[in-house]
């Protein structure tokens, strides 16, 4: 298990509201030559300071009367010097002194001037204020000064964070194999990610059921308790979708006697469908301290929650495409005991021909896949009409073409049941609907009819006249692409027919070179293609 690294160290610590007044005060002694008294600038109470060092005669002379707190808070939130004379020549002056750009504290002192009269004194007090402004903003930009740097450490704190952060998760990946040890692959994670976050423990409940809980640091849950834990947050009034949860106070919650040790808590989604799963961070902090989660320990867990997110859905694909591999080998060797020398390699070539089909039509990876598994399952259905029907030299009559007209609600029913090939079920009972509504089995128009039936139909129906039936010799290609574009618009979608114009010499190689080709080996090269897809 990996060692936790060191938390980011704070910046430069504060000084306390004393410390700070009192070297205020010595600087404002230095600055004016008369003692301030100070005052708390929000709650308006007067600041007692010990050991001024200005001097026994001035450390505790009283340099003005005091000042009521309602006045010490007017004078706050004006935020400027005022000088008032309080007889001929003598003054009382105030001065706002900011930290972190609020007012802070209040300084007041009682002066001596040297007018004797009335305008001299008006000339004396402005050019008090004009020093006092003056000095006070030079501890204005002082203060800001002070706080820019402190923020700028931050950011370099927060930087230093991210980097090291990204560092882990490259390591991270480059360790992972989706498809092997999914839940020694989330140990990975998680144990990258504590590298990253100073956190006593971390937790993935992943959104599958029949995976425990991943548990890595100290033992502040067990994987049934982290379980259980995910389902509350679920139920959290503050959660969201894609959303952080903070939880800073669990202590505070009805809840949190069910776990003793566990006192802030960071957690991230991990969505699929009608599960939820979590990763969720504990108890930040080292040496016996819990601090807060803030938005930037989110912002370090989000790519290991993605992460981790990849993994899951990678190993969920991977089990159901291994139950694909079953379901289909089963309905495939039932297709193969019932077809005969007229349809050998139809599916195959009809899935090849449907993915050029997809590729000129520029679909998605995931899509093509779609179409290729599809098409070789779309006439499956067949293994329920009679082999007599199907190898009949003479046209059908009635009765029999509605009997061949079952073999896509056959081929549904069969498929049905495996839930991992659901999104193909539309390609299998819609292939033989027609874009003017009068296919079956449900008269589905235009646009209506899945994307993936329209483009099995125009594959479907290219291989089926390029190559011998019962019923008819093979037609050539020239004539096949004739009737094809005749039929644009009325029984094919008019944009897959351009499609297949626009990619006829690809299609002609296919329909050459996959005569005769194993469906099983079809099989084997399509989750091939889908295992990389997903990977990549």
């Amino acid at each position: 298990m990996a060692a936790t690294t060191s938390p980011p160290r704070p910046a430069a610590a504060r000084f306390s509201q004393q410390d700070y007044a009192r070297a205020l005060r010595v600087i404002l002694h230095k600055e004016v030559g008369v003692p301030f008294a100070l005052y708390d600038g929000v709650s308006g109470q007067p600041i007692v300071i010990k050991d001024t060092g200005i001097g026994a005669e001035n450390a505790q002379a009283a340099p003005t009367e005091p000042l009521l707190p309602e006045t010490v808070q007017a004078l706050a939130s004006q935020g400027e010097a005022q000088v008032v004379a309080t007889a001929l020549g003598s003054y009382r002056v105030t001065l706002v002194v900011f930290q972190g750009g609020k007012p802070a504290f209040v300084a007041a002192a009682a002066m001596q001037g040297l007018a004797r009269t009335r305008p001299d004194a008006d000339r004396e007090a402005a050019w008090l204020r004009q020093w006092l402004y003056s000095l006070g903003e030079r501890l204005r930009l002082t203060d800001q000064l002070t706080h820019q740097r402190a923020g700028g450490e931050e950011q370099h704190i927060q930087a230093k964070a991210a980097w090291e952060g990204l560092l882990s998760l490259d390591h991270v990946m480059r360790r992972l194999r989706l498809h092997k040890e999914p839940l020694r692959n989330l140990e990975r994670i998680l144990e990258g990610l504590r590298t990253t976050v100073p956190v006593a423990c971390l937790v993935c409940v992943a959104p599958m059921p029949e995976l425990p809980a991943v548990v890595v640091g100290d033992d502040l849950l067990s994987s049934e308790n982290a379980q259980e834990l995910g389902l509350i947050l679920s139920k959290h009034p503050a959660c969201k979708d894609d959303a952080p949860l903070f939880l800073n106070h669990v202590k505070d919650l009805s809840w949190s006697v069910r776990f003793p040790k566990v006192e802030t808590l960071l957690a991230l989604p991990i969505l699929d469908g009608a599960h939820a799963g979590w990763l969720i961070a504990l108890n930040k902090g080292q040496g016996g301290a819990v601090l807060p989660f803030r938005r930037s320990d989110a912002a370090l867990v989000l790519p290991f929650a993605a992460l981790a997110r990849v993994q899951l859905g990678a190993t969920q694909r991977f089990h159901e495409y291994k139950e694909l591999v079953v379901g289909l080998a089963r309905a495939l060797t039932t297709a193969l005991d019932a077809k005969d020398s007229y349809t050998f390699g139809h599916s195959e070539r009809v899935a090849r021909i449907g993915v050029e089909l997809g590729k000129t039509l520029e679909l998605g990876g995931d899509e093509l896949n779609d179409i290729y598994l599809a098409g070789l399952l779309h006439d499956v259905g067949k293994i329920g009409v009679p082999d007599a029907v199907l190898t009949k030299h003479e046209p059908l009559t009635p009765e029999e073409f509605d009997c061949v007209r079952q073999h896509v609600t056959i081929g549904y029913t069969i498929l049905a049941d495996l839930r991992a090939i659901r999104n193909l079920l539309p390609g299998v009972l819609y292939h033989h609907e027609r874009w003017d509504g009068q296919g079956y089995p449900e008269g589905l128009t235009g646009e209506k009819i899945p994307l993936l039936a329209r483009v099995l139909a125009v594959a479907d129906a290219y291989d089926a006249m390029s190559t011998e039936r019962p019923y008819r010799t093979a037609l050539p290609l020239a004539e096949v692409e004739r009737r094809l574009q005749e039929g644009a618009g009325s029984q094919w979608d008019p944009q897959i027919v351009a499609a297949l114009m626009r990619c006829r010499q690809r299609i002609h190689a296919i329909r050459q070179r996959g005569v005769g080709e194993s469906l099983r080996a079809a099989l084997d090269g399509a989750m091939r293609s889908q295992s990389s897809t997903f990977i990549t």
